[in-house]
């Protein structure tokens, strides 16, 4: 599923192709074809229409994993740290 940015906030989201209704805590939303729905980070789903949601999101580059990003950062950090050992 493709993911969007929210400012600090990053989200799964899809585009709506036929209207549907969707129980939130907020009470029932329906999200009509063309809207956006939004999955957040605790597993919850709305709907939001498209021209709120082009506002506040961009699409995050598909290239950009933060997990991918620590687990290089860290081996960096590791062989590095060996190199300053075995140099003294």
């Amino acid at each position: 599923m493709p993911k969007y940015r929210r400012k600090p906030i990053v989200v799964e989201a899809v585009k709506i192709t036929r209207p549907m209704t969707i129980d939130t805590v907020e009470g029932a939303m329906t999200g009509n074809p063309g809207d956006y729905l939004i999955t957040d980070s605790n597993g919850e789903q709305y709907p939001c229409p498209a021209s709120e949601f082009d506002k506040v999101y961009e699409p995050m580059s598909p290239r950009f994993d933060v997990k991918t990003f620590l687990v290089k950062s860290y081996r960096k950090v590791k062989r590095k740290s060996k190199e300053i050992i075995l140099s003294k």
